[in-house]
């Protein structure tokens, strides 16, 4: 019968468990996705997009909390300057109470012969008396406080410290989110203004092999060139359809940089970008040596292998400790059953087989690493700061040849459409020539969005935010 009962308890515990496990199709409802995104309306602007990263994206979350775990080993840290108060107690219960004998021959050794031979028959060999009761309680307060001990006071700045590089890793990588949503929302953008273009390029094919088949019908032209216009829309066709391929993954990536539902679709509001003013080279150049995060990170570093060097220098000199406490309990046999104490205790170590040497000797080291580290990363901010500004150079002359095209484009769509309406050009040609236009579009917006993630780049390089709104 208890095996049966024991059966059916467990039987009844796997149940439980397995009711308990979510299915993989519950798991992508529970995710937030167009529910989340209706409160900003149809579509979401770029500034919604990176409100939205900054408040829901994994990564940050997780430095914010390795923020918050550097801010509490920081609290721990100084808990070590404070004084340290236990509480004791106990009892215990013994078999029998505990005696202790004294022999009595030394009494009796300094005695006359006849005083000392009846002494020694009236008094017993040995003398017991009580030393601890059967069972007994014991209670009482303790407190110690470091009077001396250097290791805490490096050990709370190395900490107070850790907390800042937190902070700064925290910094950038608010930044370097903003960035990656940029890239990803001009991504889509740009995209989506292919699709445009694509689409009047597919039409200009099928206006070709239209009249490529009516052209056949009167053996104006031979069979291959019809398969050659039918081959012409086939690869149009699947080029549209890569477009949107890329364009649904581009979508599941922002909303996994949103930490949103990625089988959810997203509507991006289009964007209109300025220009920015740059200064010179070394005024970049200076900024970012003294604003990136990067290279504060690590000379904080740096500062903090001097804290551990100074921690493994303390170890030579001797801690002092001051207690002190109040014990009370109920053993019969002390006369005063409480008592107050207070002590102050000291320790310095002579000989732990080299230890202290070799931890010195290992401080020092990994000091001169992130003196090296710091040298380095000095040297590269320069490199990276001049590669970022000469790209932001790079792509403004790029945005000045794909608004040149786009000026020549417009002039020419403007000229076909009046062509068109009189009838000296075809829907083939129209399309071609609209399809032209779009591209030329598309190039401008491209190299508009690349010229923004330039500035972006830069923008981070000098510790400074990459998004300002209205791209100003």
């Amino acid at each position: 019968m208890r095996k049966k009962l024991l059966v059916v308890f467990f039987s009844f515990l796997l149940l439980s468990c397995s009711n308990n496990q979510i299915t993989p199709e519950e798991k992508v409802t529970n995710l937030q996705g167009k529910e989340y995104l209706k409160q900003f309306g149809s579509s979401i602007s770029l500034e919604e997009a990176i409100k939205i990263a900054r408040e829901r994206n994994l990564d940050l979350k997780t430095k914010r909390l390795e923020r918050e775990i550097a801010s509490l080993d920081k609290k721990i840290a100084f808990g070590n300057f404070l004084p340290s108060i236990n509480i004791l107690g106990g009892y215990t219960k013994l078999d029998n109470q505990v005696d202790i004998g004294m022999e009595t021959s030394s009494l009796t050794n300094n005695l006359p012969f006849p005083l000392s031979h009846i002494v020694s028959h009236l008094i017993p060999s040995t003398l017991s008396t009580r030393f601890i009761d059967e069972s007994f309680y014991t209670y009482g307060i303790g407190a110690q406080i470091p009077v001396f001990v250097p290791s805490t006071w490096f050990l709370y700045s190395a900490r107070k410290k850790g907390e800042k590089i937190s902070e700064l890793a925290e910094s950038l990588t608010d930044k370097m989110i903003q960035l990656q949503i940029m890239g990803e929302y001009f991504y889509i953008l740009a995209l989506q203004s292919e699709e445009e273009y694509l689409t009047n390029q597919l039409s200009s094919a099928k206006e070709i092999e239209k009249k490529a088949k009516i052209s056949l019908k009167v053996d104006a032209i031979l069979p291959w060139e019809v398969e050659k216009a039918k081959t012409l829309v086939k690869s149009r066709e699947i080029a549209l359809e890569n477009n949107r391929r890329d364009l649904k993954i581009a979508k599941m990536n922002i909303m996994k940089s949103l930490n949103l539902n990625p089988l959810d679709d997203i509507v991006l509001e289009d964007i209109n970008l300025s220009e920015k003013n740059l200064p010179e080279l070394e005024e970049c150049i200076y900024i970012a040596l003294s604003q990136n995060e990067m290279l504060q990170i690590l000379d904080t570093s740096k500062n903090i292998s001097k804290d551990i060097k100074k921690i493994a220098i303390s170890n030579f000199l001797p801690k002092i400790i001051l207690g002190g406490g109040y014990v009370k309990n109920n053993n019969d046999i002390f006369v005063d059953s409480s008592v107050a104490f207070g002590n102050i205790s000291g320790v310095i170590s002579i000989f732990n087989g080299f230890k202290n040497i070799n931890e010195y000797k290992k401080a020092a080291r990994r000091e001169k690493i992130s003196e090296l580290k710091l040298e380095k990363e000095f040297l590269t901010i320069i490199i990276e700061t001049t590669r970022a500004y000469e790209n932001v150079k790079k792509s403004k002359e790029i945005c000045e040849m794909a608004e040149l095209n786009y000026k020549a484009e417009t002039g020419k769509i403007k000229q076909r459409s009046a062509e068109k309406n009189v009838g000296l050009i075809g829907d083939d040609e129209y399309y071609l020539s609209l399809a032209s236009y779009q591209e030329a579009l598309s190039l401008k917006k491209k190299a508009d969005f690349q010229y923004q993630i330039a500035l972006g780049a830069l923008s981070i390089a000098m510790g400074q935010n990459p998004f300002i709104e209205g791209g100003k």
